[in-house]
């Protein structure tokens, strides 16, 4: 075997060991060895290696009945952290993020996002507020993340399209003059789609997230990494047409989904706040009743044809994910008398991320990819 080949396979042992820490947050030595099929003497190496570098320190012991109790190692969480930043039209969320892809704190406000140098300076300084208040120093920081409602293109630099944002196309090339570590821009579904894989059991398998904010996309998640297209615009769920010439859509189509599922279909009755609409309807508001059930249709429909389309699990999250979970059941219904194919619904999925999901995905790529470098 190759000198070359055994780096390989001591890299790959080395991150195996990290990521299995990570997943865990604390764990024995025996416990690393026996999981990933490595010798005593292999695994004690590796965390002699990760623990010199700072990146994983001991925890304490497992309780035990007989003999010597085993110590724990976790990761150092806050040896790296990464920056998520999720623009709307009208309100920004900022998250921080550590190695075991936990949120350290998080902020969401109003912002009336424009092109201008005021407003980026404003953004810049909201960011620098939240890396100083958590008392994060420059040479943590991996990067950030942020995340429109937009098709970015390949470099992840560059907005080809963002019909709602005021901004230009070189938006983030703009932010990126405010700070020291990198910044990559990216779609917000497909980012809250890789937030909902990596809190979750879905390891191996394709998932569609459906997010139902004041916009609709989604993305198709292939074991957790984004299915791009050619264009970098897949899985645009929100503009597949429900009703030819129905409804003007914030694209300037008629008749897209967006027009049907976005959360403004039932929070523009209340001034923008679902938990209003959820409220009153729930008071017995009948008009609320009627309008939850029309959205539910449109929903049901959007959902059979994603599933005739890719037949995989399909998460919804967004704005209406939480919201949602109560009607699972009524949605399941809906889906199977309009199904081609036999099927009890139960591919519809509530989210698990059902707070600043997409923010913490623009994080979580700064995130993966230092790992994918232990």
């Amino acid at each position: 075997m190759t000198e070359i080949n055994l780096q390989s396979i001591k890299q790959v042992n080395r991150n195996r060991v990290f990521r299995l820490i990570a997943a865990r947050q604390r764990i024995s030595k025996q416990e690393i060895a026996a999981e990933l099929k490595l010798s005593l003497p292999t695994t004690t190496q590796n965390l002699n290696s990760l623990k010199d570098e700072g990146l994983i320190e001991e925890n304490g012991t497992f309780s035990s009945g007989i003999g010597r109790k085993a110590r724990a190692v976790s990761i150092v969480a806050d040896f790296r952290v990464a920056v998520g930043l999720d623009i709307t039209p009208h309100h920004i969320s900022l998250v921080l993020v550590d190695l075991n892809g936990s949120m350290m704190d998080h902020v969401r406000e109003k912002f009336e996002i424009a092109d201008s140098e005021l407003c980026y300076g404003q953004l810049a300084e909201k960011v620098r507020n939240l890396i100083d208040k958590n008392k994060i120093r420059p040479e943590q920081i991996l990067g950030m993340g942020i995340t429109i409602p937009g098709i970015i293109a390949f470099d992840k630099k560059t907005i080809t399209s963002a019909e709602t944002l005021p901004v230009p196309s070189n938006f983030c090339q703009i932010l990126q003059e405010y700070f020291d570590f990198p910044c990559l821009l990216f779609n917000d579904a497909s980012c809250a789609g890789v937030a909902e894989f990596w809190k979750n059991d879905y390891e191996n398998q394709t998932i569609a997230y459906l997010l139902l904010s004041n916009t609709v996309g989604g993305a198709i998640l292939v074991n957790g990494k984004p299915f791009e297209g050619m264009g970098n615009r897949s899985a645009e769920f929100g503009h597949i047409t429900l009703v030819p010439g129905g409804a003007e859509c914030s694209c300037g189509k008629r008749g897209c989904a967006e027009a049907y599922c976005s959360a403004l279909c039932l929070s523009r009755k209340t001034d923008n706040d679902l938990a209003v609409f959820f409220r009153e309807m729930n008071r017995g508001k009948e008009e609320y009743r009627k309008l939850l059930e029309e959205y539910l249709d449109y929903l049901a429909i959007l959902l059979n044809d994603i599933n005739m389309c890719l037949d995989c699990p399909v998460v919804l999250g967004g704005y209406m994910g939480p919201y949602l979970k109560p009607y699972i059941p009524r949605l399941s219904q809906l889906v199977v008398e309009r199904s081609t194919f036999p099927t009890d619904g139960s591919y519809i999925k509530p989210c698990t991320c059902e707070f600043e999901a997409a923010a913490m995905g623009g994080a979580l790529y700064h995130i993966e990819q230092f790992i994918k470098n232990v």
